[in-house]
């Protein structure tokens, strides 16, 4: 599986991206093993990129047009917003505006899409940063439970 990109973020010092074939993988930075994939994606996501002013929320793209936006503290099996760009360029750069109101989405013919990211999904509640604590807290139990059973079907 080939590693297209490492993103890390200072706000978000304890996660970093590392990006490969058909899912979005969340790393904890202090031990070498996936938190949790995103799988929803049917090809190569090439970038993604966390908002700079919601703690859950992150922008990716891929290479058949799609770009995803994730909310993780509502959903973290399908994106909580998704588009996908006309003719269904690659999408390999994915940059949000100082805001957090806007997106950018570079594509493989040399275009840039600008996008409007709705108040809804853009502006933060005041309990985003203790949600998105409980959130982690609940992905991380989810994978300590996946790892148990898994260790428990090999010793059988």
């Amino acid at each position: 599986v080939p590693l297209l990109t490492i993103i890390n973020n200072k706000l978000y010092f304890y996660f970093s991206f590392n990006l490969s074939n058909f899912g979005t993988l969340n790393f904890n930075k202090f031990f070498f093993s996936p938190l949790y994939s995103f799988e929803d994606n049917s090809d190569y996501v090439y970038d993604v990129m966390w908002s700079p002013t919601h703690p859950a929320l992150f922008a990716c793209v891929d290479g058949v047009g799609h770009l995803d936006l994730w909310n993780l503290n509502n959903e973290t099996e399908v994106p909580t917003a998704s588009v996908t760009v006309e003719g269904s360029p690659a999408l390999n750069r994915v940059r949000w505006a100082q805001s957090g109101r806007e997106v950018a989405v570079g594509d493989s013919e040399g275009q840039v899409h600008i996008y409007d990211v709705g108040e809804q999904i853009s502006v933060p509640r005041q309990d985003e940063w203790t949600r998105f604590v409980l959130t982690l807290t609940e992905i991380n139990e989810n994978r300590e439970d996946v790892e148990e059973l898994a260790a428990q079907r090999l010793a059988a």
